[in-house]
């Protein structure tokens, strides 16, 4: 199965339910507001089908922040190398990952990583040392140094390891395209391709790789794009 939107083609990872397929399309928080689009394109055989669904877009407005960090910090880490280094080995993995898990993982509401106060919100324009560094692409959750940090649903952990800019960082799939990332992690409780429980401890809070103190960062995607997690956490996905 095909979908176009946005100018982008891509194979998505559908599940079939009572004769339907279901399935999550997301848009950037770059994307500008409008009427779009969606081509969904299903080959069966030597039939191709198409259907066609607008789309409205709407508009959002993201505020900036900046902060400030060592500057030899700063240009230690925040490099384009070490930016382009994480997104190649999270891509990778979120890829390896559509080509072996499609039915949905995740089992009733999507719940919170842990307590704690969110310092940063979803899409917020970065400024770090008066530099603009894009987006941002989660939640920044304060709390100690050493707080558990447990997985939002069940799923699949695709990815555990030590990246240059989000420091210790663990990725989990919950099926058809869904994932959550945890950053900055202080130690890390699982391995890759363990399956774990909705609840199930994954970390601990720490401030590894680039950050000004100890916090989880919390991202959440569909695919290769990051959806505000407002969206899911403390919600049941319900397919109308």
């Amino acid at each position: 199965m095909t979908v176009k939107f946005l100018n982008q083609v891509k194979k998505l990872l559908f599940q079939e339910d009572k004769g339907q397929y279901i399935g999550f399309v997301a848009a950037s928080y770059r994307a500008t507001k409008g009427i779009y689009p969606l081509v969904v394109e299903v080959a069966n055989g030597n039939q191709k089908y198409m259907v066609e669904q607008k789309i409205e877009i709407v508009g959002r407005q993201f505020v900036e922040q900046r902060i400030r960090v060592p500057e030899q910090t700063r240009k230690k880490v925040l490099t384009p190398a070490n930016q382009a280094n994480d997104a190649k080995v999270t891509a990778a993995a979120r890829e390896k990952a559509e080509t072996k898990l499609v039915a949905p993982l995740w089992e009733g509401p999507f719940v919170w990583p842990l307590s704690g106060r969110i310092t940063t919100q979803f899409g917020m324009i970065r400024y770090v040392n008066n530099i603009e560094n894009g987006r941002h692409s989660g939640w920044d959750i304060a709390a100690p140094s050493g707080t558990p940090v447990v997985s939002i649903n069940k799923g699949q952990v695709i990815y555990a390891g030590e990246l240059k800019v989000s420091g210790n960082t663990v990725i989990v799939h919950h099926g058809l395209d869904l994932y959550s990332s945890y950053l900055h992690l202080s130690k890390i409780n699982v391995t890759e391709g363990q399956m774990i429980d909705k609840g199930q401890v994954v970390g601990a809070v720490g401030m590894t790789g680039l950050a000004t103190g100890p916090h989880l960062h919390l991202t959440i995607r569909v695919g290769d794009t990051p959806v505000d997690p407002g969206l899911f956490i403390g919600k049941t996905v319900a397919w109308e």
